[in-house]
């Protein structure tokens, strides 16, 4: 039986000695991790069907007054360079999440970020973060803010909030009920339908 070559195997033993360290393969793990993530990223959403100083100022109004289903904004503090058309970003934002069984957990994000919008045409939005994140992460804030772009741009004006929205104060409309706990209303007559 011929005998193995233990020549061959040495190289590969020597690429990866520094790595028979417990202390070399935990700085390796951390190296990977860093480089999966990234550092900086960019993402940019073309509105060619408004002008550009509609969509300006939907970028400022989407920065000073930024609405989140599911998060609550801490802190929101912003930079606008009128002349740049360039909005700078600093935004603390917190949660509680409560499940059933388990006690509540809080978990907090900030985020610092810009948006420029372009001076050619068709008009772009360039968002952009120079922190280190999740790509993933900042996709989904980037897909935020330009929802948040559109649904200004299709307010056309100054944000108001959604009559019973309870974070913008406004009372519902019509949200009294004109009649008084009890009130049976008319027989509606045949074939017709009762009102609500």
């Amino acid at each position: 039986m011929p005998e193995p070559r233990t020549d061959s195997v040495r190289p590969i033993r020597a690429a990866f000695a520094p790595l028979a360290n417990r202390y070399a393969r935990v700085c390796f793990a951390l190296l990977a991790v860093v480089a999966m993530t990234g550092c900086g990223h960019s993402q940019a959403c073309q509105f060619d069907d408004y002008p550009r100083d509609d969509v300006w100022m939907a970028v400022v109004q989407a920065s000073r007054a930024p609405r989140y289903p599911d998060w609550i904004v801490v802190e929101n503090k912003l930079k606008v360079d009128d002349a740049a058309r360039r909005v700078t970003v600093y935004r603390d934002l917190r949660r509680d999440l409560v499940e059933p069984g388990l006690s509540p957990q809080r978990e907090e994000l900030q985020w610092r970020f810009s948006a420029v919008v372009s001076a050619q045409s068709p008009t772009t939005v360039t968002f952009s973060s120079p922190d280190w994140a999740v790509p993933a992460h900042f996709w989904k804030e980037a897909d935020h803010f330009f929802g948040q772009v559109r649904m200004r741009l299709g307010e056309l004006g100054p944000v108001r909030p959604v009559p019973g929205d309870p974070m913008g104060g406004a009372p519902a409309e019509g949200s009294r009920d004109p009649n008084t706990p009890g009130h049976m209303s008319e027989k509606p007559a045949e074939g017709q339908l009762a009102a609500p």
